[in-house]
């Protein structure tokens, strides 16, 4: 147990898009009528991970996800 909490603690923070690159002022995101299960990229400072997820809404250029953070099982949108 101590192990898993010192990986939450010392984890890495998700790299996010940025405003700029979401552009949700040019691009409102349209939901999904039910999530659909996708597998997606994710990235983190130090390395890029394939994770399956839910993807929840869209724009022309971003996909917003759930998904199960695969170090700490813990569930993370983005």
């Amino acid at each position: 147990m101590d192990d898993r909490i010192e990986e939450f603690v010392m984890r890495e923070e998700l790299i996010m898009l940025t405003a700029a690159e979401l552009d949700l002022e040019h691009t409102p995101p349209t939901d999904f009528p039910e999530p659909r299960r996708v597998y997606a990229w994710i990235r983190y400072p130090s390395k890029a991970l394939r994770v399956q997820a839910h993807a929840l809404a869209y724009t022309r250029t971003a996909v917003k996800i759930r998904f199960l953070e695969p170090l700490i099982q813990i569930q993370r949108e983005g």
